[in-house]
C-alpha cells in the first residue's frame, strides 16, 4: 500500500515536472516569435474623399495586424504601446514616417518588422492601397505589397495585402477555422470596414466611449464582424481595470 503510494506521488511528480518544462519551452518559444507593429498609412487621397477616408489612416494598419495575427507563430504590437511610442518621438500620427523612423519605433517596441503604407483613390470610387514592411534591423524595406480595387472591396483588398505580406515572410498556412474567419472578414462590407475605421480612429484619439459606442452601432448591424466583437471586449476590459 504505501509503496503503490509512493509511486503515485512519484508519477505525479513526473507529470508535473513534465508540464511545467513544456510550459516553460513554450513561452521561450513565444518570446522568439517575430513582433511586428503597423504604423498609421498615409492618406495621400486628393479632392473631396480626402476627409471622409481619414479613418483609414488608423484603421487599414489595424486590420492589416488582425490578418496577420492568425497566424499562431508571431506576435504584434499592442495598439497603445504604438501610440505611446509615436507621442514620445514626436512623430506624425497621419501616417507620414519615412523608413529610418520606422526602424527606431521598431527598436524602441522591441519588433523586428514595422509596416507603414499609404493609399490613395481616383476619385472615382477605386482605392489603392500599398504596404512596405521594414526590417527594423536594416532599415530597409524588404517586402511590399499593394491592392487596388473598388472602395467597396475595401475588406478584400486588406485581406491580400495581409496575406502577401505574411507570404513574403513564409508563414505557414492557417488552420482551417482561421481561413474560415479570415474569408468571412474579407466579405464585409465597406460600411463595416469604414465603420470600424472610424471606431479604431476614436480610440486612438482617446475618445474610448465614442469607439464604444460605435462598435455597439456596428455590431447591431454586422453581429458576427469579428474585429467589433474582439475590439469592444477588449475596451471592456481595459475600462474595468
Amino acid at each position: 500500500m504505501r509503496r503503490r503510494r509512493s509511486n503515485t506521488i512519484l508519477a505525479t511528480l513526473i507529470i508535473a515536472t513534465a508540464v511545467a518544462s513544456a510550459a516553460r519551452v513554450h513561452a521561450q518559444q513565444h518570446d522568439s516569435w517575430p513582433l511586428i507593429g503597423a504604423l498609421p498609412f498615409a492618406n495621400s487621397v486628393v479632392g473631396d474623399e480626402h476627409a471622409a477616408l481619414n479613418p483609414l489612416i488608423s484603421g487599414v494598419p489595424e486590420l492589416i495586424l488582425i490578418e496577420l495575427s492568425r497566424n499562431p507563430a508571431i506576435r504584434t504590437v499592442e495598439p497603445a504601446r504604438l501610440r505611446r511610442v509615436l507621442a514620445s518621438q514626436k512623430l506624425d500620427a497621419q501616417g507620414r514616417v519615412d523608413d529610418d523612423a520606422a526602424s527606431r519605433v521598431g527598436r524602441i517596441l522591441g519588433a523586428q518588422w514595422m509596416i507603414r503604407g499609404n493609399f490613395t483613390g481616383d476619385g472615382h470610387g477605386t482605392i489603392r492601397v500599398a504596404a512596405y514592411m521594414v526590417d527594423v534591423a536594416t532599415g530597409q524595406v524588404e517586402h511590399t505589397a499593394n491592392a487596388e480595387g473598388k472602395q467597396a472591396n475595401l475588406a478584400s483588398l486588406i485581406g491580400q495585402l495581409s496575406e502577401h505580406l505574411g507570404h513574403d515572410l513564409h508563414f505557414a498556412e492557417l488552420p482551417r477555422d482561421e481561413k474560415r474567419a479570415r474569408e468571412l472578414m474579407q466579405k464585409a462590407s465597406y460600411q463595416t470596414t469604414l465603420m470600424f475605421a472610424r471606431a479604431i480612429e476614436a480610440r486612438d484619439a482617446g475618445r474610448v466611449q465614442q469607439a464604444i459606442s460605435m462598435l455597439q452601432q456596428l455590431l447591431a448591424a454586422s453581429p458576427e464582424y469579428e474585429p467589433a466583437q474582439n475590439e469592444l471586449t477588449r475596451l471592456h476590459s481595459d475600462r474595468g481595470r
